[in-house]
């Protein structure tokens, strides 16, 4: 059964990947944003190509050997909507958002398409008015710091454990255009002496409770807190884990919820 590969590049990056597959044919998706398919042999030397490009920073992914699998491939890779003018995809996906954020997960977690993680940046797209900082704890792939950035935050830093994750959120940083404001760190939360005007989470809730009090010393004044990655049974413990913030109506996607709210300072 033949393969397939499917890269994405810019126009510095076309001939380092044609060195490796050979001459292309290349599709303009949108602002030096390009990609092309190429037919290979089989599946197995697909996958050892995309291992190939990716070990070389590039984004690449293995398409669907026969058309009985396309449906399900074109599915898994369409954008994700965020409020009425952006959308979050690979950077091999077309989208016509007006707000385009491109997102390769690497060896990090999040693609922005978990119900989580839409959670909050529904919440980022609507609440950002411009030139806020943003603290992005559990950052992952880098997803809500990049977007938040792309949606009009002045700067975001974005915190996690995970050192490869780390790499490709500075790689998501880079490949949207804002990596002269977003940093990305593995120090802890309880070395961050910054204040955020936002401060979002998406992580197991018993580690939202255990980083509570140094999520909350996080938030500027008039700030807001996003939690997100609990389910409805957990909502009740997280919010007496920060009793001292005003939180809003529980937000729900697919049996996921988030948390928004600010400090009481009564």
């Amino acid at each position: 059964m033949s393969g397939s590969v499917v890269v994405a590049a810019d126009s510095a990056t076309r001939l380092d990947i044609e060195k490796i597959l050979g001459p292309g044919v290349w599709t303009l998706l949108r602002i030096d944003r390009w990609v092309a398919k190429y037919e290979v042999e089989s599946e197995e030397v697909a996958r050892s190509l995309v291992a190939e490009l990716r070990s070389n920073g590039h984004s690449a992914v293995a398409g669907p050997p026969d058309s009985g699998r396309a449906v399900a491939w074109n599915n898994w890779n369409r954008p994700t909507p965020v409020g009425t003018t952006a959308e979050v995809c690979f950077p091999w996906v077309a989208s016509d958002a007006e707000t385009v954020v491109e997102i390769d997960p690497g060896l990090g977690f999040g693609a922005g398409d978990h119900p989580s993680t839409r959670l909050l940046l529904e919440e980022l797209a609507a609440r950002i008015k411009g030139g806020e900082s943003v603290l992005d704890v559990g950052c992952g792939s880098g997803v809500l710091a990049v977007a938040s950035v792309c949606f009009g935050a002045g700067n975001a830093f974005g915190l996690d454990v995970n050192e490869a994750g780390l790499l490709a959120a500075q790689a998501n940083a880079r490949r949207n255009g804002v990596a002269d404001r977003v940093q990305f760190s593995s120090i802890q939360l309880s070395d961050v002496k910054d204040k955020y005007d936002v401060v979002v989470a998406n992580i197991h809730d018993e580690i939202l409770r255990r980083l509570a009090g140094d999520l909350i010393a996080c938030i500027a004044p008039g700030g807001w807190l996003g939690l997100s990655g609990v389910s409805p049974g957990q909502v009740s413990r997280l919010r007496s884990a920060f009793s001292n913030i005003d939180f809003e109506d529980v937000r729900e996607m697919q049996e996921w919820n988030a948390l928004i709210g600010q400090v009481n300072i009564e």
